[in-house]
């Protein structure tokens, strides 16, 4: 079979849309008033996320100064981390976790028990859940920090539990996602042998752990009390 060959025509105007002279599609009565529309609404875009970064940073923090001093933000690891961060926090499209970025912004500066690795995933983590699935985390954490729950548990009841505040059905959903993420296992934990390979502690199928890994993205995620 032979490769059907463009026009001359064609190959001018698949030029065109390659992004090489956004001046020339402008030219098309219509195009140019929405290119131009576009430009400006990202400009708003950025300027308004702009805006309320610093006013998540302005009310979280006291000492902007002091906090991004901190050395290991002058690191290579530190600057790669902010960027990351930051890349999310100006995403028009993140705009309703923006203000959980910057906790894991000033979280990932001050905390020092954390892994650079961790850092990095819990920021894709969150990037990739939707708002809904982090609010029934929230919940799940809130059940397995006061009792109300053990830290193994059943995703149907669960749902039950959370039925009075969302659809049982938007519940299950967000636990598959959480579980799509890594935020939940069906393994409770790893024991270190004594030659250094780690073997799991028990793996329970249908039932799910709140393990040590989601309590540290937990906490990675929320605001400090920092008094």
């Amino acid at each position: 079979m032979t490769t059907p060959q463009l026009t001359d025509r064609e190959r001018d105007f698949l030029q065109a849309l390659s992004g090489t002279s956004k001046s020339t599609l402008s030219l098309i009565p219509g195009l140019g008033q929405a290119i131009a529309g576009w430009d400006a609404y990202n400009r708003s875009s950025f300027e308004r996320n702009l805006k309320k970064i610093i006013t998540h940073l302005q009310n979280k923090v006291e000492n902007l100064e002091s906090l991004l001093s901190a050395e290991w933000i002058k690191s290579e690891e530190g600057q790669q981390f902010s960027r990351k961060v930051f890349d999310c926090a100006f995403d028009t499209q993140l705009e309703d976790k923006q203000e959980l970025f910057i906790n894991v912004l000033i979280n990932g500066i001050i905390d020092k028990g954390l892994s650079y690795l961790e850092k990095l995933k819990f920021t894709d983590i969150l990037r990739n859940l939707s708002l809904p699935a982090i609010m029934v985390l929230a919940d799940i954490h809130k059940l397995i920090q006061d009792d109300h729950s053990p830290s193994v548990f059943n995703p149907d009841t669960i749902a039950e539990t959370l039925g009075s505040k969302y659809d049982p059905h938007l519940v299950e959903a967000s636990i598959d996602e959480l579980r799509s993420q890594g935020v939940f296992s069906d393994v409770e934990g790893y024991d270190k042998g004594k030659n250094g390979e780690y073997h799991a502690k028990s793996r329970y199928g249908d039932r799910l752990c709140y393990t040590k890994f989601t309590l540290r993205l937990v906490t990675f995620i929320t605001e400090k009390d920092r008094n």
